[in-house]
């Protein structure tokens, strides 16, 4: 009888671990549905960059989030402008060239985009936490609109840091760029130094260099952190600090891809936006003194216009956001009132 219970019990124990086995075949059984898709991510910015942080991470926390969704999505980035450079990443984007990538305003087309040249226009947020504050509110919301007209989803805001005017020679007031050949940063700084009596020229942070070594330009708008990532202090002698734009990217998706997505997908795709930026962010606004400490030390003098010097800058970007408005209508007025209350708060 002893040995008739002690059978019945090992044969109850077996019939249990078959049934933890089949439990578990069930449950891989479940993954094997899940489908797997490489995706391409592409930038124009160094990976140490604050813009590269952004789009670093995102890859990292897009690989990690999707591992249990209906799509595993497998990131490749490109940076510094290795697959495409800053003027050719709307076109990638909105023609499925790649799936994820960097936007810079200034270089999108048609009439949609005029209202988010509204980043271009100079001296427009008054700190960091100002920018940040419009980004995540309704402003950033009216920008997502009008990215989905030009085919591209926006997803998040890739912090770039401050943008200065640097040259050959001192930069203190507005009719120092007078008779400069100046590469341009976005349309309105352009703009502005055109009516300034300089000749502002359109090329990619990746030319500048030579460009300058060669006596094709006198002068470039760009952020300390590009003459830093760039050595462009090797052929560079003077610089401003009063912080022309305060600026960020965007980061988007093609709206075809996007939408192709399932819901859990599109959802991992945010969070690990929302991590990534929040870094972005972080970098931007710890690194911009270091480099501006930097471009000191490797001997390039900064100068810090008066109150009545920044007053005539302030004066000089004035017709900036009047044709801003005139070109943009409604929707450009509401952004600078966004922009506004933001400064406010």
């Amino acid at each position: 009888m002893k040995k008739l219970v002690f059978l019945c019990l090992i044969l109850l124990m077996i019939l249990a671990g078959c049934s933890k086995d089949n439990d578990s075949v069930a449950k891989a059984g479940d993954n094997k549905n899940q489908k797997t898709q490489t995706i391409k991510i592409a930038y124009n910015l160094p990976k140490e960059h604050a813009t590269g942080v952004y789009f670093e991470v995102l890859a990292e926390e897009i690989d990690k989030k999707t591992k249990d969704t209906s799509i595993h999505l497998i990131p490749s980035t490109f940076s510094n402008g290795q697959l495409y450079n800053d003027t050719q990443l709307p076109d990638a984007l909105a023609t499925g060239g790649v799936q994820i990538g960097q936007i810079t305003t200034g270089f999108l087309a048609g009439g949609e985009a005029k209202p988010l040249q509204v980043t271009d226009l100079p001296l427009l947020f008054n700190s960091w936490e100002s920018m940040w504050a419009a980004e995540d509110g309704e402003f950033g919301d009216i920008f997502n609109t009008q990215f989905e007209k030009l085919g591209m989803k926006l997803i998040g805001w890739p912090s770039y840091g401050t943008v200065e005017l640097y040259g050959s020679k001192p930069i203190k007031v507005p009719k120092d760029v007078s008779g400069q050949i100046m590469r341009g940063f976005g349309q309105g700084a352009s703009l502005m130094l055109e009516e300034l009596g300089a000749s502002p020229v359109s090329m990619s942070s990746q030319e500048i260099y030579q460009a300058l070594e060669h006596g094709a330009i006198d002068g470039y708008t760009t952020g300390p952190s590009s003459v830093i990532d760039r050595s462009l202090y090797e052929v560079t002698k003077y610089g401003t600090d009063m912080t022309l734009l305060s600026l960020s990217f965007q980061g988007a998706t093609n709206l075809t891809w996007w939408e192709s997505l399932p819901e859990d997908v599109q959802q991992a795709i945010e969070e690990a936006s929302e991590i990534a930026q929040e870094q972005s962010r972080k970098e931007a606004k710890e690194k911009d003194l270091i480099y501006k400490k930097q471009l000191s030390e490797h001997g390039i003098e900064l100068y810090t216009p008066t109150e009545s010097e920044m007053e005539l800058w302030k004066e000089a970007a004035s017709n900036r956001y009047k044709a801003y408005v005139e070109s943009s209508g409604e929707i450009g007025e509401h952004l600078l009132g966004l922009v506004e209350k933001a400064n406010e708060q």
